[in-house]
């Protein structure tokens, strides 16, 4: 693996999440001031520089995966 792919890597683990998975912010960095604990979305897209979360309430936003903690949202079964 070279260094693109390990730094790519380390930003998948980082963030919590498969893409495409509900989430919920667990908690924030001081970087990004439209997020916050509790928000919830779909987990977009991750490189390794940001990941892309359609927030609920505010659209899509651009997250650092090493200052955001999110947490996988279960589905819910009939």
């Amino acid at each position: 693996m070279d260094a693109h792919g390990a730094r790519h890597l380390l930003a998948r683990l980082a963030i919590g999440a498969p893409v495409g998975s509900r989430v919920e912010v667990v908690t924030v960095g001081t970087a990004e001031s439209r997020r916050k604990p509790g928000d919830t979305g779909t987990l977009i897209s991750i490189d390794e520089l940001s990941a892309t979360i359609s927030i609920d309430v505010h659209g899509e936003i651009d997250v650092d995966p090493f200052d955001v903690r999110l947490r996988p949202l279960l589905r819910r079964t009939a």
